[in-house]
C-alpha cells in the first residue's frame, strides 16, 4: 500500500499574538504607588500635626488622670470603662487600645498635643499604604490602577479629617488598621497552621479592643471569602473560627469590665441624641432617614461640622423625603447586589460591606450616643468606594488596563483633586476649638450645641478692648438666642445668656434669662448668685438678699456675691445680718480689702466702734499706704473712745 503524501503545512505570514496578561503584576509600580500613597496621605494631614486639644480629646488626654500617670495608668486604662478617667459617664464603652497609646505618649512628652497628632498622622499614612496592598489580593483580576484609585479617593476623602485631626478619634484609625491587618493574615493563613491563626485571632482582638463597631468586621470577611472567593460556607466558618471565639472571649471581657463598676449606665437624651426625641415609628424613619446621609455623604461630603445633635436633623416621617429617597437607594442598592454578585461579585460586596459595616451606627436598630458623626463613615465609605470606582472602570471598559493614562484612572485622580481642596480646608478648621466652633456655626445652623459652644467662644473678651469686647459680647448673646429657639429647654443657654446680658448691663434681661435658667436648673446655686448680683445692680435689694442668700451656699460663690449680699442687707439698715455675711465673705476671700472695709464699715452703723476700728487696723497693717482706711480706723477708735489706739496712729495721718 502506497504512502499517502500530504502538503506541506503553510506558514502564516502573520506574527502569532503574544497574550498580555489581564492583570499588571508588576512589583515595581505596585512598590512606587505603595509608597505614593503612603507619602501623599502624610503630606495631606501633616498641616495638623501643630494643632492642638480640640472637643473630647481633653477628655480623653488632657483632663485625663489614668494618661497622666504615663506608663503606670495602663492597668487603669485596660481594667475601667472608656471615659472613666476623666468622669463616671459609664457608656457601655471599653476602647482601651488608643487610651494606652496615649498614656505612652503622654508619658514621653506630657500635655503636648503635637506627638499625639503625629502618631495619628504616621498611622493614617500607614493605614493608607495597607489598604492599597490588601486592595491588590482582593482584587486579583483588576489592574493596580483600581487599586489605586480605590486608596485614592478613600485616602482624600474630607470626612476622614475629623478621624485623623481629631486625636481622640484614634479609636477609628486603630479598629481599621487592624482590621486590614486580619485581612492580611486571613488571606495568608495556612491551612493547618495553628500559629497562622492564632496570629489572625490577636490582630482582630486588637481591633475589637480599639472600638467595639470592628465586631461587624466579621460578616464581612466570611462574606467576602463567600461572594467573592466562592468558597462554601463550612469552609469559610472554619476559617473564622478562630476570630469567632476571640470575639466571644472579648464579649466576656467587655462586659465584665462595663458591669464590675458601680457607676450606673448612662441614659441617652435628646442632647445626646435627637432620635430619643422622636416618637413611635419616627424614630426608624429618622434612622432610615440618617442612613441615606451616610451614603449621600460617602459620595459628595457637603458641610462637614464636628457636632449634629439636636436639631440640625429633624424627626422624620416615613412620609419625609429623605426616608423615601433612602428606602428607594436601599431598593436600588439590592437590585445591584442580585445582579452583579455573579458577574462582578467585588461591586457587590463593596455595597454590602457599606451597609454591614454602618449598621450599628445608623440609629435604626439602636441608638448610640450621638445622632450623626462624619466619623462614622471612616471605614463604611471605603465599600461605596470600592463599588463606585469599579463601575466607572467597567463603565469605561478599562478594569484590566496597563495604562495609567485610562478614563477610570483620570476620573478618580479629577474626584480626588476636587476632595483633597475640601479636605486641606477641613485640616484647618480643627486646628482648635476656637477654629472649629467659627467654622460649623454655619454648618450645622440648627444645631443649639453648636450655637452654644460659639456663644461660650465669644464670652471669652478677657484679653480684649472695651469695644472688641462689646462686639463680641453682641455676638455670645445672639448665638445664645439662637440656641434657645431651637431648644428651648436648653439651661445652659438661659443661663449664659443672662451673664452675657450682665455684662452688657441689660440687667433686666439677665434677670429674665436667668429667672428661666432657674426654672429648668433650680438646683443649680450658681445661678442665684448671678440673679442676685443682677437684683443689686437695679437696687432690687430685696429680691437680691433672697437669690443670694443661697448664691452665696454655693462652694463656687464669688466674693462679689458676698458683697453684694452683704451690701443689700446694709443698704436696707439690717446690719447684724450684713456683718455676718461680710464676716464670712473676709474668710473666704481674706485678700479682698473691700470686702474687709464693708465689714469695718458696717460694725460702724451697728455703732460697734471698737470692732470696726480692729477692722481697719488690720487692713491698714497689711497696707500701711492705703490713708482711706487710716482715717477710717481713726475715727472708729475715736467714736469708741480709744485714746491710745487714736495717739499711736494719728502721727501717720498726712
Amino acid at each position: 500500500m502506497s504512502n499517502k503524501k500530504t502538503s506541506p503545512v503553510k506558514q502564516s505570514s502573520h506574527k502569532v499574538p503574544v497574550s498580555v496578561p489581564l492583570v499588571d503584576n508588576s512589583r515595581l509600580i505596585q512598590r512606587r504607588l505603595f509608597w505614593l500613597l503612603s507619602f501623599a496621605a502624610f503630606f495631606l494631614f501633616s498641616s495638623t500635626i501643630q494643632h492642638g486639644f480640640v472637643l473630647d480629646d481633653l477628655a480623653v488626654i488632657q483632663n485625663n488622670r489614668f494618661v497622666h500617670e504615663g506608663f503606670g495608668g495602663i492597668p487603669d486604662l485596660f481594667s475601667t470603662f472608656y471615659w472613666k478617667g476623666f468622669w463616671d459617664a459609664n457608656a457601655g464603652l471599653y476602647r482601651p487600645l488608643s487610651m494606652i497609646m496615649f498614656a505612652i505618649e503622654w508619658a514621653f512628652s506630657p500635655d503636648n498635643p503635637q506627638i499625639h497628632h503625629f502618631v495619628n498622622v504616621l498611622l493614617y499614612a500607614l493605614t493608607i499604604g495597607l489598604l492599597f496592598k490588601l486592595l491588590l489580593k482582593l482584587l486579583p483580576g483588576y489592574s493596580v490602577w483600581v487599586s489605586f484609585a480605590i486608596t485614592l479617593i478613600f485616602m482624600v476623602h474630607p470626612s476622614h479629617t475629623e478621624v485623623v485631626a481629631n486625636i481622640k478619634s484614634r479609636d477609628e484609625i486603630l479598629c481599621f488598621l487592624f482590621f486590614l491587618l486580619t485581612f492580611f493574615s486571613l488571606l495568608k493563613a495556612r491551612p493547618g497552621k495553628p500559629i497562622d491563626a492564632i496570629k489572625t485571632a490577636l490582630l482582630f482582638f486588637a481591633c475589637l479592643l480599639s472600638k467595639e463597631a470592628g465586631i461587624m468586621y466579621l460578616p464581612i470577611f466570611g462574606l467576602y471569602f463567600w461572594m467573592v472567593k466562592k468558597e462554601a460556607v463550612g469552609s469559610v466558618l472554619k476559617k473564622l473560627l478562630p476570630l469567632i471565639l476571640i470575639t466571644g472571649g472579648w464579649l466576656i471581657l467587655h462586659q465584665m469590665v462595663i458591669h464590675s463598676d458601680p457607676t450606673p449606665p448612662i441614659h441617652y437624651t435628646y442632647h445626646d441624641n435627637s432620635l430619643v426625641s422622636c416618637e413611635g415609628s419616627s424614630r426608624y424613619a429618622t434612622g432610615i432617614g440618617i442612613l441615606g446621609r451616610y451614603i449621600l455623604e460617602s459620595i459628595v461630603p457637603y458641610n462637614l461640622s464636628y457636632d449634629y445633635s439636636y436639631n440640625q436633623l429633624p424627626c422624620l416621617s416615613f412620609a419625609s423625603l429623605p426616608v423615601i429617597g433612602t428606602l428607594l437607594v436601599l431598593a436600588l442598592s439590592t437590585i445591584l447586589v442580585v445582579k452583579t454578585r455573579k458577574t462582578k461579585p467585588e461591586i457587590a460586596f463593596g455595597i454590602l460591606f457599606f451597609f454591614i459595616s454602618i449598621t450599628l451606627v445608623s440609629n435604626i436598630f439602636s441608638l448610640i450616643g450621638t445622632t450623626y458623626a462624619n466619623r462614622l463613615i471612616y471605614a463604611p465609605s471605603l465599600g461605596i468606594i470600592m463599588a463606585f470606582v469599579i463601575a466607572v472602570f467597567s463603565l469605561f471598559k478599562v478594569q484590566q488596563t496597563e495604562k495609567w493614562q485610562s478614563a477610570g484612572v483620570l476620573f478618580s485622580v479629577l474626584a480626588s483633586v476636587i476632595f483633597s481642596v475640601q479636605t486641606i480646608q477641613r485640616n484647618k478648621a480643627w486646628e482648635s476649638n476656637s477654629t472649629l466652633f467659627t467654622a460649623d456655626v454655619q454648618n450645622s445652623p440648627n444645631s443649639a450645641r453648636v450655637h452654644f459652644n460659639y456663644g461660650v467662644l465669644k464670652m471669652d473678651t478677657d484679653q480684649l478692648d472695651s469695644i472688641s469686647a462689646q462686639q463680641q459680647l453682641l455676638l455670645a448673646s445672639s448665638s445664645f438666642k439662637k440656641a434657645i429657639s431651637i431648644d428651648s429647654l436648653d439651661a445652659g443657654s438661659y443661663t449664659n445668656l443672662g451673664v452675657t446680658c450682665y455684662r452688657l448691663k441689660q440687667y433686666e434681661q439677665s434677670i429674665h434669662y436667668t429667672n428661666k435658667a432657674i426654672e429648668l436648673n433650680p438646683y443649680d446655686l450658681s445661678l442665684y448668685g448671678n440673679l442676685g448680683d443682677a437684683h443689686f445692680i437695679v437696687k432690687d435689694y430685696d429680691r437680691a438678699i433672697k437669690a443670694l442668700k443661697k448664691g452665696v451656699t454655693d462652694k463656687n460663690a464669688t466674693s462679689t456675691n458676698y458683697k453684694n449680699y452683704g451690701i443689700s442687707l446694709f443698704n436696707l439698715k439690717r446690719y447684724k445680718e450684713a456683718i455676718t455675711v461680710f464676716k464670712k465673705g473676709a474668710q473666704k476671700f481674706p485678700d479682698d480689702i473691700e470686702m474687709a472695709s464693708n465689714l469695718g464699715n458696717s460694725y460702724g452703723a451697728a455703732n460697734n466702734y471698737e470692732e470696726a476700728g480692729k477692722v481697719f487696723e488690720t487692713i491698714y497693717t497689711k497696707d500701711p499706704s492705703n490713708m482711706n482706711v487710716l482715717r477710717l480706723m481713726l475715727i472708729s477708735y475715736e467714736q469708741a473712745g480709744n485714746k491710745e489706739k487714736v495717739e499711736q496712729y494719728s502721727p501717720f495721718f498726712k
